[in-house]
């Protein structure tokens, strides 16, 4: 059965609901025109895989940020890409990704779609003093390339101020919002001495992404720096500043983060003395283990253990 678009108003008298009926699920997605030629999709998914007829027009923008969960989609050459939380994606490709799936089964995001038609002297027009042009944005970030991912303290601030309940039903809230996420990226200057150290390329951002998905399989055995080089065939300093810049992290901090989350699950849901638990996640000596686990959790691990049972 092929996918097909419905229209519904919701209670709020500006947003709207976006039903996409496929075979199998009906997919709602909350959505509103914030000027003339910029609408805005509020996700909120929890199912595996989705195909979507949304098609933009010829050099029109698509912007994408994601706030949980994780997206991957195929495109030309076979190439698998992933798009996670914290990054925005700039797409001005014409024909849009068919079939997306979600390993995590859930995924949180917005996207703004902006027409290349926008006319002059509209609402968006005004509000940005007729700075905000299409084409500079395309200019500035994807140059020849149809797509680029972002990763920036500011951007993951502003679309943070885009998460509220409350906020994201004012239209003129989001006018002031939007109009200000396309000042920034129209701005020149913002693109030269910010954004560029902090776009991503395709293949680094797989190469990345695999040595995460080994850590998260294997966080309990003992990963050196050298192993992962040889593992991903990436230099040592290109490993490092990549993973920290893309992930905002090193990876010895990020296999601590995931060692303790481990043993909190364990100190939580079991009787496993500390010993054993510090074995399971990877220390051989219990007293190191102790020592950083409250160095992160501010309390020893049988402190946590009985905190936790004594309040939940």
């Amino acid at each position: 059965m092929q996918s097909k678009i419905g229209w519904k108003k919701n209670d709020h008298e500006k947003m709207k609901t976006l039903e996409i009926i496929s075979k199998d699920d009906v997919i709602k997605t909350n959505y509103i025109k914030v000027f003339e030629g910029v609408s805005v999709f509020f996700h909120q998914y929890n199912f595996e895989k989705f195909t979507s007829p949304l098609r933009t027009a010829k050099d029109s923008l698509r912007l994408d940020y994601c706030y949980s969960g994780q997206v991957d989609y195929d495109v030309m050459h076979k190439k698998n890409v992933f798009f996670e939380p914290g990054f925005l994606k700039i797409d001005r490709r014409e024909v849009q990704n068919k079939k997306y799936s979600f390993p995590s089964q859930r995924y949180c995001g917005i996207t703004i779609l902006i027409d290349s038609d926008v006319k002059e002297k509209n609402d968006l027009e005004y509000m940005t003093g007729g700075t905000f042009d299409v084409a500079a944005i395309i200019r500035n970030y994807c140059g020849n390339k149809k797509y680029v991912f972002l990763k920036t303290i500011f951007l993951e601030r502003f679309f943070e101020d885009l998460r509220s309940e409350e906020l994201k039903n004012s239209l003129p809230y989001l006018r002031l919002k939007i109009a200000e996420l396309l000042l920034y990226l129209s701005s020149e200057k913002v693109a030269e001495k910010t954004l560029p150290k902090e776009i991503f390329s395709i293949s680094m951002i797989n190469k990345i992404r695999q040595i995460r998905q080994y850590i998260d399989e294997n966080f309990a055995k003992n990963i050196t720096l050298e192993t992962l080089t040889k593992m991903f065939e990436i230099s040592a300093t290109a490993m490092k500043n990549e993973y920290r810049d893309f992930y905002g992290m090193s990876i010895h901090a990020y296999i601590k983060k995931q060692r303790v989350k481990a043993a909190c699950q364990m100190l939580k849901n079991t009787n496993f003395y500390v010993s054993r638990i510090a074995n399971e996640v990877g220390y051989t000596n219990p007293s190191k283990f102790s020592v950083m686990f409250k160095k992160e959790k501010k309390l020893t691990p049988t402190d946590f253990r009985k905190y936790y049972r004594q309040h939940h």
